[in-house]
């Protein structure tokens, strides 16, 4: 009771002097702090500074050796608690804790995931009263209610789609902090480093990145490199001074991009840096053997139950659903079924030994080299991976380490240009490489570069991420290098902000002679079959094997775009797997998007044929209406033994579908 008495005092005074707010919290503090000690003599209160209203950390962190296990917010004496309950800020903690004391000193509520507990010490009015004694009764109450709170032990995540989940939350707030951080860095003349790196990736990475876009990527990429450190340092403890030592070498990019941690010793984010706490707090509470399992490859399923499970698709999935599923549309991000990639990268297996005379396929390693021109979060490379892989016969250790090093590291390209997705390929690659006996030496990286395809690489070299200058040199090789296979599942978008003069240039060939008022040949789509259909055609040889919207098959104005791939390539194939439902096709889709979507592979053979041919195929057609027969059919049946039908695209429109003229 000696606590109570005390702080009561305060209060009082409070009413009867008018003490200032800091006096009173201070008062509080000294309650928590002497009721936390009571139960676990281990746990810490930290008093957060005061910030913007609305804005920023609790009033108070909750430790317990270092993991947060509580906030408390408080409000002035005079706070109705009931309608603060229902503010956004409270609905911002509650995303972020299962555990939070809001009080306004005399009111105390506990909300522990969705109950809420409350007790009341005494009534404003009863402050006012000089002989007012405190009821011990309601004393011991908010005691017992404290306690509990402060009790909470730290959570122990084991499953990736909670981790998911508690990565969205938090990133959404980062990116908030470090948004308000770059416009301030943006009006002062001296930049700050964060500004310096939202310069840097503009200038190397995409020339019409906005402040926003910076915040929201970086934010991403920060959270997740603190799991990829986490899941490196295994039981050892992460913190903001470590984490980098935690990040691979083979990793260069990323652990220069978490050197920013040493920037929130300054006073500028002291806002920023308890989310930052936060997440290292998760992260050191991981249920770490749990999460491991669920992300990996070796599963004890086999053959096509295995093809059903890709351990990561579903984890960034899960976060960007709850961090915006907005941006999630805007970027046209959707992760490709296995059943769809599987297909795909055993198609291409297949034409590199039919058309190309190289009997293993993508594991050939002295001729092919092949490009993932938009990469997410490596499906098709784990895949073609997976395949080069599983073309070495019984448990050959010597030789799976061979191709691994000399083919797979060496002619197996990515392009990415979102941080995040790019953090995860380089997580989901090298665990694959893991689960194979094989880790990669500090000197050795996979080939998955941090660029925009659809612009110029840039070699510029910059003080602030010198491993961004050597990113982009090497992506400027592969641009400017042949490539024998292009794929992948590019970004949808008919909102495209992808307008760099080198892309436009080259889009000019699809438009040639158009007189329509409208041209629908803008989508982000289009655009990157034509910077795949240019390299190959550029270098006489080549398979582009891909999965897109499928408009250029019909679409009126796209006859010119037809007509230079019929011109360019040898032998295409057309699966279309429509699913639109803006023209109510009345089939499903095999993704979760509204626009019908097909398989398209061009093939450039060594040796040009005379008669060109274009083969067709149309699920719909085929009667196979539902997303899973559609799965089924792709997972069941391999390029040479489905019944295509040939198609003779003529002038005017060339059709890449069967018209009944």
């Amino acid at each position: 009771m000696v606590e109570f008495k005390n702080y009561i005092k305060e209060l009082q005074s409070e009413a009867i002097d008018n003490i200032t707010e800091h006096s009173k919290r201070s008062a509080l503090e000294i309650l928590l702090k002497s009721i936390a000690k009571q139960s676990n003599d281990k746990i810490k209160v930290l008093h957060e500074p005061r910030r913007k209203e609305n804005y920023g950390s609790p009033d108070f962190l909750i430790y317990i050796d270092s993991s947060i296990i509580g906030y408390v917010e408080n409000k002035k004496i005079t706070e109705n608690l009931d309608k603060t309950l229902k503010t956004p800020q409270i609905k911002k903690y509650r995303e972020l804790s299962d555990n939070i004391l809001l009080t306004n000193y005399i009111e105390f509520v506990w909300i522990k995931k969705d109950v809420i507990e409350r007790e009341t010490l005494c009534y404003q009015s009863d402050l006012e009263n000089k002989r007012f004694k405190l009821d011990s009764d309601k004393a011991q109450k908010v005691t017992k209610l404290i306690s509990k709170f402060v009790s909470q032990a730290p959570v122990g995540i084991s499953t990736t789609k909670e981790l998911a989940l508690a990565l969205a939350h938090r990133s959404k707030n980062l990116k908030t902090y470090l948004f308000d951080e770059l416009e301030r860095q943006a009006k002062e003349e001296r930049l700050g480093r964060l500004f310096g790196l939202f310069r840097t990736f503009k200038d190397n990475v995409s020339s019409d990145l906005e402040l926003i876009e910076f915040a929201d990527a970086f934010a991403q990429m920060l959270v997740y490199g603190l799991f990829l450190a986490k899941l490196n340092a295994d039981t050892k403890e992460v913190t903001l001074r470590n984490a980098e030592e935690f990040i691979p070498q083979s990793f260069q990019l990323i652990r220069e991009l978490v050197s920013f941690f040493d920037e929130l010793e300054k006073h500028q984010y002291k806002e920023t840096r308890w989310i930052i706490e936060e997440t290292i707090s998760i992260m050191n509470n991981l249920q770490l053997n749990e999460i491991q399992k669920s992300l990996s490859f070796n599963k004890t399923q086999t053959g096509q139950q295995q093809l059903e499970t890709d351990p990561y698709i579903y984890f960034y999935e899960d976060f960007l659903a709850a961090y915006d599923s907005k941006l999630r549309k805007a970027k046209g991000v959707y992760y490709t079924p296995p059943q769809v990639v599987f297909f795909i990268v055993s198609a291409i297996n297949q034409i590199l030994a039919d058309d190309f005379k190289m009997p293993k396929g993508l594991a050939q390693h002295n001729k092919v080299t092949a490009l993932d021109f938009a990469t997410g979060t490596g499906t098709f490379l784990t895949e073609i991976f997976k395949q080069v892989l599983d073309n070495i016969k019984g448990n050959r250790k010597a030789a799976k380490e061979l191709i691994i090093k000399d083919h797979l590291l060496k002619n197996i390209y990515g392009f990415e240009y979102l941080i995040a997705p790019y953090t995860i390929t380089h997580l989901k690659l090298s665990q694959l490489l893991k689960e194979n006996d094989y880790e990669l030496s500090a000197k050795e990286r996979l080939q998955v570069y941090l660029t925009n395809t659809l612009e110029p690489a840039y070699a510029k070299v910059n003080l602030f991420l010198q491993a961004l200058s050597e990113e982009g040199k090497l992506a400027k090789q592969v641009k400017e290098n042949p490539v024998l296979v292009i794929t992948g599942n590019p970004p949808y978008s008919i909102s495209s902000s992808n307008t760099h003069p080198m892309i436009m240039e080259l889009l000019k060939n699809y438009k040639k002679g158009l007189n329509e008022r409208k041209i629908n040949l803008n989508d982000d789509y289009i655009k990157f079959i034509r910077f795949a259909h240019d390299k190959i055609a550029r270098f006489a040889q080549g398979v582009v094997a891909i999965i897109t919207n499928n408009s250029f098959l019909d679409g009126i104005t796209h006859r010119r775009m037809r007509e230079s791939l019929l011109n360019d390539f040898d032998k295409i194939y057309i699966i279309n797997l429509h699913g639109n439902s803006l023209k109510k096709e009345g089939d499903e889709n095999v993704f979760d998007i509204r626009v019908g979507v097909a398989i398209s592979i061009f093939i450039k053979t060594p040796k040009p044929i005379k008669n060109k041919k274009v083969y067709y195929f149309s699920t719909k057609d085929n009667e196979l209406i539902k997303r899973q027969e559609k799965y089924d059919f792709l997972k069941n049946n391999a390029l040479n033994n489905i019944e295509f039908e040939k198609l003779k695209p003529v002038k005017p429109n060339f059709w890449f579908v069967k018209k009944n003229l």
